[in-house]
């Protein structure tokens, strides 16, 4: 398997929950071209499934990952992770998304914030990476 050609770099102002899965989901194929490069705490080593959420967005969205790559880089550890299904490279650009839209609703008032989240979606959302999809 080849790993994804780009990823998504994912802001570290928002926190994801990286939880490990015992086994493998069984809808594994081949690695999708985009796949997501985040900052965590701690190592997780190739190879292992992530179920990956943020909680601090919504609290039943949730999307499964594989680690490609953990480096140790001072004091965190930058991963890069690939998606198998279409499905789960969806779900990551949507969730990348609210992260975007919700790092642009901080700049403004919150009277503002449905504001400045449909303000996103109209200048950003086409031009957000779709490889593989």
């Amino acid at each position: 398997m080849r790993n994804p050609q780009r990823y998504l770099q994912h802001p570290d102002q928002i926190e994801l929950r990286l939880l490990p899965l015992d086994k493998a989901p069984s809808d594994c194929t081949s690695l999708l071209p985009l796949g997501l490069s985040l900052k965590a705490p701690g190592p997780h080593p190739s190879g292992e499934w992530l179920r990956i959420s943020a909680p601090a967005l919504s609290s039943d969205f949730c999307i499964n990952a594989l680690v490609t790559e953990c480096t140790h880089e001072g004091d965190h550890y930058t991963l890069k992770l690939a998606f198998l299904t279409q499905e789960q490279l969806f779900r990551a650009r949507m969730l990348e998304q609210m992260c975007q839209i919700t790092l642009y609703q901080r700049k403004a008032p919150a009277e503002e914030s449905e504001k400045r989240a449909l303000e996103w979606i109209a200048h950003q959302a086409a031009h957000f990476p779709s490889n593989g999809l």
